[in-house]
């Protein structure tokens, strides 16, 4: 996954942002670098963290300071939090965090890591007594979340154990063991409160 690559690429397309190409195109050149000097890191543990968050600082600042700021047409300056061209930085910096030379003990089969629409709650509608044996009517909430790490899973639910089409409902969810908010700015109206229950 690659949230921030994926934002720099819809800027380049985004016909508002035609004055800012050139400096979006150089953006993706210096994304490229970054991600390449993450990769190809030698260290393990802490040392490599603190290798990964100089290089992301240095990324961080060329994008934010000397392109957008200092270059970018007042479009740019003024929707790069709708284009989501900073905290999308953060986003794709997490997901390189999960690695094998920093967490141990990470399970032998592949996690989804990076931004997902991820499961809140599962609950059942009945409609009436008589729906009980019917085809369960399932009502899953969501929730877009910046940084996600787990799995998408299936479920079926049935009012017969014989599990026929005609009275199973089937679906999928992805389902997080971790998820985190990347938040560069926060609204002003915002308390803390506010912000424990986003």
């Amino acid at each position: 996954m690659t949230p921030h690559k994926d934002k720099l690429i819809a800027a380049i397309n985004n016909p508002k942002a035609v004055d800012d190409k050139g400096l979006l195109e150089e953006a993706l050149k210096n994304y490229e670098l970054w991600i390449k000097a993450t990769q190809t890191l030698k260290s393990k543990g802490d040392d490599r963290v603190k290798e990964m968050v100089a290089l992301l600082n240095e990324y961080k600042d060329l994008i934010e300071v000397e392109l957008i700021a200092q270059k970018g047409s007042a479009f740019l300056k003024r929707q790069k939090g709708q284009l989501k061209l900073d905290n999308s930085i953060m986003e794709e910096f997490l997901i390189h965090l999960v690695h094998p030379d920093i967490l141990n003990n990470l399970p032998d089969f592949e996690l989804d890591k990076g931004p997902h629409t991820a499961f809140m709650s599962l609950s059942f509608r009945p409609s009436s007594v008589q729906s009980l044996n019917e085809k369960p009517e399932v009502v899953i909430k969501n929730k877009d979340q910046d940084f996600t790490l787990g799995r998408t899973i299936y479920y079926q639910f049935s009012s017969e154990a014989s599990f026929s089409s005609t009275k199973t409902t089937k679906g999928k969810l992805f389902l997080a063991a971790l998820a985190a908010e990347c938040k560069v700015n926060y609204d002003k109206t915002m308390n803390v409160q506010e912000l424990l229950q986003d």
